[in-house]
């Protein structure tokens, strides 16, 4: 088995510009190898250059990029742009490209109320769309290196919340296409990575909102009462241990409370474990419908 960790690599990590992002970006830049390059992609240029800095505090001397860009209008010409613009030679022994970037949409409405097919064009190109693309521009340019493909998921890839349609359908769609490449790609390294519940800006963001759904707004605030949320670099860390080990199938959908997780950290994962998400009491249209008070533990909280 190839090492794809402590390398020299081309990284290229969207949604960098804070949160789980952020932390990504410091754990990797902890292990590349030397002559290594991280390039940093979100709309943010100053929250990248925030990113920047802490990761060459971390690791003085990495070559550490910025490209603002919005996926949501991006095309393949425009992503073929920032990434020629900062490979270089283009001769790294490993390729890494960690699709993180994503919106929750939908602002509380359940899927019946969803009739504007424009607007959810837009949420399906942002988080489905762009992401097909880059992979596509990617494995293109970087034709002599080992390819590491990266979707950071969900566990609502695989379980329903009520008014997280799109977020549900659009995690479901991205692992599914993330395994599909395993199968055309069987030379590559592809992950489907939950980070599990994260304590990030999107949680404060959630709780202040008023539009946002009385079942989730119950499930995040037991979250953060109960301590459950995850530190978003200890995530990150395990994520990092996940591919040193490589203890997964190409294409796999690994939670951060899997035991492959466990497995990577040498036996020890944090010490909370899955929360109980409260149910609807209008019909069991919560996250697992009838009523079952499914676990939580995946939510991308960036």
């Amino acid at each position: 088995m190839q090492e794809i960790i402590g390398r020299r690599s081309f990284v290229l990590i969207t949604g960098a510009s804070r949160g789980f992002g952020r932390s990504l970006a410091l754990e990797m830049g902890k292990v590349v190898g030397a002559g290594s390059t991280l390039l940093l992609m979100a709309r943010n240029k100053d929250d990248l250059e925030v990113t920047k800095e802490i990761v060459r505090d971390a690791r003085p001397g990495l070559a550490v990029e910025c490209e603002t860009l919005d996926l949501a209008t991006a095309d393949k010409e425009s992503l073929e742009r920032v990434v020629k613009a900062n490979y270089g030679s283009a001769d790294h022994e490993v390729a890494i490209v960690i699709q993180n970037a994503g919106t929750i949409g939908q602002n509380g409405r359940k899927i019946t109320e969803l009739t504007d097919i424009e607007e959810m064009s837009r949420y399906y190109r942002l988080n489905l769309f762009s992401v097909i693309c880059l992979n596509s521009v990617f494995q293109s340019l970087f034709p002599k290196s080992r390819m590491v493909f990266i979707n950071i998921s969900s566990i609502l890839a695989l379980q329903p919340l009520t008014t997280w349609g799109n977020y549900c359908g659009g995690k479901a769609a991205r692992d599914a296409v993330f395994r599909v490449l395993a199968v055309e790609q069987p030379q590559a390294v592809i992950l489907n990575y939950a980070p599990g519940p994260l304590d990030t800006p999107m949680i404060s963001e959630l709780l202040e909102d008023s539009r946002t759904d009385p079942v989730v707004r119950a499930m995040f605030q037991d979250l953060k009462r109960t301590g459950a949320l995850l530190k978003p670099e200890d995530s990150a860390a395990a994520m990092v241990a996940l591919l040193r080990k490589r203890n997964f199938q190409s294409g796999d959908h690994v939670d951060f409370y899997d035991d492959k997780v466990k497995e990577a950290l040498g036996g020890s994962v944090a010490s909370v474990g899955p929360v109980a998400a409260p149910t609807s009491g209008t019909g069991g249209s919560g996250p697992a419908a009838g009523g079952s008070g499914a676990s939580v533990t995946g939510v991308k909280s960036d």
